[in-house]
C-alpha cells in the first residue's frame, strides 16, 4: 500500500503541477506579446523561444498563431518559424525536470509560499497594489506548479526505485526489452491523452531513471511523444480552414518529419553501434536524465533547422495543401501591412482604401431583397474590420504628430460606424427575408440608394445633400408600424428598427466625412 499510494500520490502531483503551470503560463504570454508577434518586432526565432518557454506547450503555441494567422496579423513567412522555434522554448521545462526533484521542488515551493503570503498580506492595500497583485498572480501559480510538477515526479522516482527489484517487474522488462519499438506508439499515444510531448517526455525520463526502462526505449518514447504532439494539433485542428489550418498542418509535417530523422538514426545507432544520437547527448552530459533531456532538446533544435531551409518553400506547400478559400481572401487586408505603421502620414490612406472596400460591399447585401445576387465578399467583411482595427490600434499606440492624431481618432470612429452599419443592414435583410408585405422592397430600394450615395462620396466631399437625406424618419416608421400592426407586428417592428439605425448611422458617417473634410 505504502508503494502504491507513493507512485499515485506523485503522478496525481505531477498533473496537478502540470495542470496548474499551463494555465497561468499562457495568461503570462498575453497582449503585449501578440502585438510584438503581429507588429513584425524582433526576430520570429527569438519570440517563437520566448513563446514557447512562456506557454510551454506546442499546441497553445499552434493554435495562438493560428489563429493570428486566419485574422491576417502574421505573415506566413513569420508564422511558420515563430512556430518551429516555439517548439523549442518548450523543452526549458523538460530540462528542469532533470535537476534533483526533490530538494528543487522544496525549494520552489518555499519561494511561491512566501511569495504568495507577501503578497496577500496587510501591504497589499490600494489599487496600485491590487494592481500589481493581479499581475504578479498568474506567476505566482505557475510557480506553485511547477513546485508541484517537481514533488511529483520526485515522489513517483522514489516509489518507482524499490519496484524495479520486485521480480514480477524484473521478469516484465526482461520481456519488454526485445520490442522497444512498442515506446513509440505509446508515447504517441500518451500525448493524445496529455496534450503534451513535454509531459510525456519527463515521465519516460522519470521512468528511465527509476530503471523501468532502458535508454533507447525512453528516447523512442520521445520521439513518438514529438509526432503525437503534432497529431494531437491536427485532431484538435479539424475544424479550423485556410491560413490557419496551414499553421496546423505546417506544425504535424514538421514534428513528422523531425520523428522520422531521429527514429531512423536510432534505429541505425541501435542496429550497428555508430556513434549518432545517443552518442552525442553521452559527449555533452554524464546523467541519465539529463541525457534524455538533450535529446528532447535536439530533437526540437533540428526542427527548427528543417524550418529555416527554403521558408518561402514551406508557406507554398502549406498554402497548397490547405488554400485559402474566398471568404477568408474577402477577410484579408489588400492595402495595409507591418512597415506602413513606420510612417504614419502614409499608412492614414491606406486605411481609408480599406475602409472604402467595406463600404462597397453594403449594396450589394441587399441583393436578395432587390432580385439580385447578394455581395459574394460579404462574409469576409468582419475579419477585415478586426484586421483595420488591429492596425488602427498598433498606430494609435504610436507617439503621432497632432494632424494624424486626428486622424487616426476619426478613422477609428468611422471604423466602429461602419461596423453598426453593417450590422444594421444585415439584420434589415435577414428580417425583410422573413417578410412577406409589400413595404419591404421600397424600404430596401431607399437605404440601397443611401449605402451607395455613401459609397460613393469622394474624399474632402462636402455630404450636407446626404446628411439632410439621412435626417431623422422616426415619425415615417411609426406610420408603417401601425399600418402593419395587423399583419407581422413583431416582424415589422424588427425590419423598421434596422432601418432606422442603418440610416442613423449612414448619416453619422456622412457627419464624420463633413468633419474630415
Amino acid at each position: 500500500m505504502d508503494l502504491t499510494a507513493t507512485l499515485l500520490g506523485g503522478l496525481g502531483l505531477f498533473f496537478l503541477g502540470v495542470r496548474g503551470l499551463s494555465g497561468p503560463l499562457a495568461a503570462l504570454a498575453g497582449p503585449r506579446l501578440r502585438a510584438g508577434l503581429a507588429g513584425g518586432t524582433g526576430s520570429a526565432a527569438l519570440l517563437g523561444l520566448m513563446l514557447g518557454g512562456l506557454t510551454q506547450s506546442s499546441n497553445a503555441v499552434t493554435f495562438i498563431t493560428a489563429s493570428m494567422r486566419a485574422a491576417g496579423l502574421l505573415p506566413p513567412q513569420r508564422a511558420l518559424p515563430l512556430l518551429a522555434w516555439a517548439n523549442v522554448g518548450t523543452a526549458g521545462l523538460v530540462l528542469v525536470a532533470t535537476m534533483d526533484l526533490r530538494l528543487a521542488a522544496l525549494w520552489v515551493l518555499f519561494l511561491a509560499g512566501v511569495l504568495t503570503f507577501l503578497d496577500r498580506g496587510p501591504a497589499a492595500g490600494g489599487r496600485r497594489a491590487a494592481d500589481a497583485q493581479g499581475r504578479l498572480r498568474p506567476a505566482l501559480a505557475a510557480l506553485t506548479g511547477l513546485g508541484l510538477m517537481l514533488l511529483g515526479l520526485g515522489l513517483l522516482q522514489a516509489g518507482a526505485a524499490p519496484l524495479r527489484d520486485a521480480p514480477g517487474v524484473q521478469a516484465l522488462l526482461a520481456a519488454t526489452a526485445g520490442i522497444a519499438w512498442l515506446l513509440v506508439p505509446l508515447g504517441a499515444g500518451l500525448v493524445l491523452v496529455t496534450q503534451s510531448s513535454s509531459t510525456v517526455s519527463i515521465l519516460l525520463i522519470t521512468l528511465h531513471v527509476a530503471g523501468l526502462v532502458s535508454l533507447e526505449q525512453a528516447a523512442l518514447g520521445i520521439c513518438g511523444a514529438s509526432f503525437g504532439s503534432g497529431l494531437a494539433a491536427w485532431i484538435l485542428g479539424r475544424g479550423l480552414r485556410g491560413s490557419a489550418r496551414q499553421v496546423v498542418l505546417f506544425q504535424l509535417v514538421l514534428r513528422a518529419l523531425g520523428a522520422a530523422l531521429f527514429l531512423a538514426a536510432l534505429a541505425l545507432e541501435m542496429s550497428t553501434g555508430a556513434p549518432l544520437v545517443l552518442a552525442a547527448t553521452g559527449w555533452l552530459a554524464e546523467g541519465a536524465g539529463t541525457r534524455l533531456a538533450l535529446l528532447f532538446l535536439l530533437l526540437q533544435l533540428a526542427m527548427a533547422l528543417l524550418a529555416l531551409v527554403r521558408p518561402e518553400a514551406w508557406a507554398g506547400l502549406m498554402a497548397r495543401l490547405a488554400p485559402a478559400d474566398a471568404q477568408e481572401v474577402a477577410g484579408q487586408p489588400r492595402f495595409l501591412h507591418v512597415q506602413a505603421l513606420a510612417d504614419p502620414p502614409s499608412a492614414l490612406p491606406l486605411v481609408t482604401a480599406e475602409q472604402a472596400r467595406l463600404l462597397a460591399r453594403l449594396p450589394g447585401t441587399l441583393g436578395s431583397l432587390r432580385g439580385e445576387a447578394p455581395e459574394p465578399d460579404a462574409a469576409g467583411s468582419p475579419s477585415l474590420e478586426a484586421a483595420i482595427g488591429h492596425f488602427l490600434d498598433g498606430l494609435l499606440a504610436r507617439e503621432l504628430a497632432p494632424e494624424d492624431l486626428t486622424a487616426a481618432v476619426t478613422a477609428r470612429a468611422r471604423l466602429d460606424g461602419l461596423v453598426a452599419l453593417r450590422e444594421a443592414v444585415e439584420g434589415f435583410a435577414e428580417a425583410g427575408a422573413e417578410l412577406a408585405h409589400p413595404r419591404v422592397a421600397p424600404l430596401a430600394e431607399a437605404l440601397h440608394l443611401l449605402l451607395e450615395e455613401l459609397s460613393a462620396l469622394a474624399p474632402g466631399e462636402d455630404p450636407a445633400w446626404l446628411v439632410e437625406l439621412a435626417a431623422d424618419r422616426g415619425e415615417m416608421m411609426q406610420r408603417l408600424r401601425r399600418a402593419a400592426a395587423q399583419d407581422a407586428p413583431e416582424a415589422m417592428f424588427r425590419l423598421t428598427g434596422h432601418f432606422e439605425r442603418a440610416v442613423w448611422w449612414v448619416r453619422r458617417l456622412a457627419l464624420l466625412a463633413r468633419e474630415a473634410a
